[in-house]
This record gives structure tokens, sequence and C-alpha cells, in this order.
């Protein structure tokens, strides 16, 4: 399919214009470069090997990795063809310094492709890609976008050493309310202070009847969310991308924040999503 009729198709079953299917297409790509570490490059590339979209950082050739993103599709699918058996999602090659990942998505006739380091997470990359190739087809229009629902009723946002940035709730209605979460608080912040600042490791939990408060640390802040019913796995990319989101916003700021929040402009676009999805 060029790449003329693919936007074409798009017009007519999406309600937005061109700039807004490339403005999707390169959010889901720089979502990817920021969730996955080392992502050097991704790109979209319709049936003809040519670029829909790229996130490329200096040195690899955005035009050459959708040739390839196409070719190696093809191929994969052609080989699996001759031996009667149904063609792969999704196809890796492992290469001496880096690591090449393709994914088919059929809906809509494109391929997705990242070229990663060596040492990145192949566990982690394979979800990602996944997630990655849901976001295209649905910018392309393909795809009604249905948010995935975090199941988090709070938020709380502090430093490493449990000082409080910022509360987010979508269940705190009365006074009482507070008052039991505010006692709740500071529990988290004890727990933070005493384990979290001096061991190592990125996640622990704690319960109370069927509600569980996920704690999750990023480099300069850690987030502890209360969820019912909910796994750290269904949890983690969700939090874990906002504090990289905040901290890469605000980082410079934390290492002197003097506790007054109107020092991060911008904070709520981070973490409100979460709550509100």
């Amino acid at each position: 399919m060029p790449r003329a009729e693919i936007h074409a198709e798009v017009i007519d079953t999406a309600p937005m214009g061109l700039e807004g299917i490339e403005a999707q297409l390169d959010q889901v790509l720089q979502g990817l470069r920021r969730k996955i570490k080392g992502v050097r490059g991704s790109v979209v590339a319709d049936s003809n090997g040519l670029v829909v979209a790229s996130d490329i950082r200096a040195g690899v050739s955005p035009a050459i990795l959708a040739a390839m993103s196409t070719l190696i599709a093809q191929s994969a699918g052609s080989v699996f063809e001759n031996i009667e058996m149904e063609g792969p999602d999704s196809i890796l090659m492992e290469g001496p310094k880096s690591n090449v990942i393709v994914k088919h998505i059929p809906v809509a006739d494109v391929t997705l492709l990242a070229l990663v380091e060596k040492t990145t997470n192949l566990g982690i990359l394979k979800i990602e890609i996944d997630r990655a190739a849901e976001g295209v087809a649905t910018a392309l229009g393909f795809l009604a976008q249905t948010p995935a629902r975090t199941g988090i009723s709070e938020l709380f946002v502090m430093t490493k050493g449990g000082i409080l940035i910022r509360h987010y709730s979508d269940t705190l209605r009365t006074d009482l309310d507070r008052d039991v979460l505010s006692g709740m608080l500071i529990a988290v912040q004890q727990f933070v202070q005493q384990t979290l600042a001096s061991k190592s490791g990125s996640l622990s939990q704690l319960r109370y009847g069927e509600q569980s408060i996920f704690f999750f640390r990023g480099t300069q802040t850690v987030a502890a969310a209360v969820a019912k019913n909910a796994t750290p796995e269904a949890l983690q990319y969700h939090v874990l991308d906002a504090l990289q989101d905040f901290e890469d916003r605000f980082g410079a700021t934390l290492e002197s924040w003097n506790g007054d929040v109107s020092a991060f402009p911008g904070i709520d676009d981070c973490f409100e999503k979460i709550i509100k999805s």
C-alpha cells in the first residue's frame, strides 16, 4: 500500500487531519523510546518500505530502517508460507552489538521496527512493541481507542526521602477520608524513609483488607499507588512511565526543591492520566 493510500484511507475513517495523525504516531514512537532503555531508533513503514513515521537518533537513516522493516516482515512471511505455517507476529534479529525487532500490523498493512542496544531487556521490549503496535493502528484509524484502566484510586508522588510532592485521588469525598489518608500517608512516608531509601529494588507492596499500596521507585522520586484487586505488573508501566516523564521534565529542580509544588508547572499532565484512566 503506497504511503499516499494510507493517508487517504485514514482521512476517510478518522475525524482528525494529517497533522493529528502524524502527531499521534510521533507520540507512540517517542513513548517507545522513553519506556525502553536503549532504543536507538524506531520507524513505521508501509508495505512498499516507505517511511510513515520515525523517531531516530543521530547516525541511523529512517529510510534504511523502513526498507529493512518491510523486507524483514515480507521475507519472514514467505519463509513460513513455504513451510505451510502461519507467519509470525513479530521477528527478533540479534546482532553482536544491537538487536532489531519488527512487528507486522496486518490491520493497517504497516510494520513497526525498533533498533535497540544489545543490553535492552527483550522481555520488556516485546511487551512494549505490542503496545506500540496497537497505538500505531489506533493512530491510523484502524482501532477504536480504549485506554487501559489502571485501577488506581490514590496516587502519592514523593521524594526518595518520603516528602509528599503531590497527591491524586478519585475517591476522596469527605474530611474523614482526608484524615484516614493523612494517617496512611505518614505510614507510607515512614516506610519509604526506612526501607526504600536504603535498599535496592524498584517495587514493594503493602496490603490492608482488599486494598494494596504498591511502591514504585524512580531515580529521584517514589510513587505509592493504592489499588484494589491489582497486580504490580498491571500497574508498573503506567506509574514508572509517569515518574520518568516527571523526572525528565523536572530533574534539575528536584535536586534543590524547597517544598513548593509550584516549582513543577505541568506536573498534573504527568500523573492525572493515571487516575482518570
